[in-house]
């Protein structure tokens, strides 16, 4: 009787802990894995957790024919658009001070949703009109009092001609601006120099192995005979590789620094052009500035809400008081803490994503960050347009 009571008092005990446990886990998985350092599958906890954030769909996975014949037909079509354009002299580049810039139709007053145009004529610096395209302009309405902006469309005619046309999205002064940031001849360089190769940059890897740490050599790529070690980027079937040290797991690397190589593959004719006064010089002349008001239209209908995989039209958006504001679509406020309640927010990118890895940890004071030492750092690292992505992956409770 005894032996049996201590049965059932066994049981019991074993089903309380089987509970307690399995509530645990399915109300913070990830806090299971922060503390065990347990192997977990991120889409796994995220069909167990609900989340007010809508859910991104998972690329299918692409062959590595299909990529390089992707990779092959982009190249191509960069090739037609940015042809060769070998000069003499600065003064036969195009100069945004020769150039000319004029408004279409004006008005005095423009109201908000109208379409505004601006033809470009491009000259060089002796006043002749260009009569190839291929300039690098960057245009741009913005309204600084208002903390609003938005970028403008550029056709180009390959004739030494462009259109630029602007949405006027917001009411108030608008201040008009049309920089060329680089003459289709500088261009034309920097495309021939960027396919030069892949040497302009010093990568060193650093291996952790045990309390010491090894450094080796790191590259797109490395014309070595000894092992190294592939880190492949699965969906672009692109590999960042380094040298493997001698009884090091390639899992063992943590750290990446850089630095720039004393080596150009600018003629020395094309380098006055990127000097730092050729750069981002200003078109449009002064008053530059239009009004735009409400004009009595009609409520705007209301846009459905942006999702994933909408196609967005040319401008995409504006800013409006520091917020943006999509054209085709209307974003719902999230609650961000609640939103990223329980997940693990990987972060990837060049230098630039620092400021979204410093504004997550000052919005949310209770997100951790993982620095990735274990193996994970084999699914984790990748890179992009030939230069290391920063990794760091946040826990945010």
């Amino acid at each position: 009787m005894k032996m049996m009571t201590s049965r059932k008092s066994l049981w019991l005990l074993l089903f309380i802990v089987i509970f307690w446990v399995s509530f645990t886990l399915f109300r913070n998985p990830s806090e299971i894995w922060a503390t065990f350092k347990l192997p977990v599958s991120f889409s796994h906890w995220n069909l167990v957790m609900k989340s007010p954030c809508p859910t991104v769909p998972l690329n299918p996975p692409v062959s590595l024919k299909e990529t390089e014949m992707r990779i092959k037909e982009v190249l191509e079509k960069l090739d037609k658009q940015i042809p060769p354009r070998p000069f003499i002299h600065l003064n036969t580049t195009t100069s945004a001070t020769h150039s000319t810039a004029t408004i279409l139709n004006p008005q005095d007053t423009y109201c908000i949703g109208d379409k505004l145009d601006v033809l470009l004529e491009a000259r060089d610096y002796l006043g002749h009109r260009k009569e190839y395209g291929g300039d690098f302009l960057r245009a741009r309405i913005f309204s600084p009092a208002l903390k609003a902006g938005a970028s403008g469309k550029v056709k180009d005619f390959n004739n030494g001609t462009y259109v630029v046309s602007f949405t006027l999205f917001w009411e108030g002064p608008v201040s008009l601006s049309i920089l060329l940031m680089h003459p289709s001849e500088g261009v034309s360089a920097l495309w021939r120099a960027r396919k030069q190769g892949y040497d302009r940059i010093i990568f060193t890897g650093t291996f952790v192995s045990g309390n010491s740490q090894v450094h080796t050599d790191c590259a797109l790529v490395l014309n070595s005979s000894v092992e190294l070690c592939q880190y492949l980027d699965a969906q672009d079937q692109e590999a960042f590789y380094c040298v493997k040290p001698p009884n090091v797991p390639c899992a063992a690397l943590t750290h990446m620094h850089s630095k720039n190589k004393q080596v150009s593959y600018l003629r020395q004719q094309e380098r006055s052009l990127f000097e730092r006064s050729n750069i981002g010089v200003e078109i449009m002349g002064k008053p530059n500035v239009i009004s735009v008001s409400k004009c009595n239209k009609e409520a705007v209908p209301v846009k459905e809400r942006c999702k994933f995989g909408m196609i967005s039209g040319i401008p995409s958006g504006h800013v409006w008081k520091n917020t943006w504001n999509p054209a085709s679509c209307s974003l719902a406020p999230i609650k961000m803490k609640e939103c990223l309640r329980g997940k693990f927010i990987h972060l990837m990118g060049d230098s630039t994503i620092r400021q979204w890895m410093e504004y997550f940890k000052s919005k949310i004071n209770s997100m951790s960050q993982y620095k990735l030492f274990t193996s994970l750092w084999e699914t984790m690292f990748s890179f992009q347009l030939g230069r290391v992505r920063k990794s760091l992956l946040y826990h945010s409770t």
